[in-house]
C-alpha cells in the first residue's frame, strides 16, 4: 500500500511538472506573429527587414523600394492567426494598415529558414503585385 502511495505521488508530481511548459506550437506562433509585425512595420530598418524575409538578400531592392515610399513610414501589420503546417511552414492571416486604413485580410506564409521563422517571400510578392507590378525577384 505504501509503495502504491509513493508511485501515485511521483505520477502526480511528474504530471504537474509537465503541465507547466508551453507547447512548441505556441512558441512558433508567437515568433511568426512577431516576425510579420516587425517586417511590415515602417519603423523597422532595411537590414532587419532583409533578415526577417525568406531569402531576404534576393529581395533587397524590393524592400528598399517599398521603404523609400514616404507612406511606408505609416505602415503596420496585425496578425489575426497563424496555422502551422508541419515543422517549417505556416499559414498567416494578417492585415496591412496604412494609418487608419486597412487592406482586406491577406493570407501569407511563414517559413523556417536556418532555424528561424521568416516571412515567406511569396507573401511579399503577392502584396507587391496588388500594386500592379511584379519585381524580377518574384519571378524566379
Amino acid at each position: 500500500m505504501r509503495r502504491l502511495a509513493i508511485v501515485l505521488a511521483l505520477v502526480f508530481a511528474l504530471a504537474a511538472c509537465g503541465g507547466s511548459s508551453k507547447p512548441k506550437s505556441s512558441d512558433d506562433q508567437a515568433q511568426i506573429t512577431s516576425t510579420y509585425e516587425k517586417f511590415f512595420s515602417g519603423k523597422t530598418s532595411l537590414s532587419d527587414r532583409e533578415a526577417l524575409l525568406e531569402n531576404g538578400p534576393k529581395f533587397k531592392s524590393v524592400i528598399q523600394s517599398f521603404a523609400s515610399n514616404p507612406l511606408a513610414k505609416n505602415v503596420s501589420a496585425k496578425v489575426a492567426s497563424v496555422t502551422l503546417h508541419g515543422a517549417n511552414k505556416a499559414r498567416v492571416d494578417f492585415t496591412i494598415r496604412l494609418g487608419g486604413t486597412s487592406l482586406p485580410t491577406q493570407v501569407g506564409t511563414a517559413v523556417r529558414q536556418n532555424g528561424t521563422w521568416k516571412v515567406g517571400a511569396a507573401s511579399l510578392c503577392k502584396l507587391v503585385a496588388l500594386g500592379g507590378t511584379t519585381p524580377s525577384a518574384c519571378k524566379s
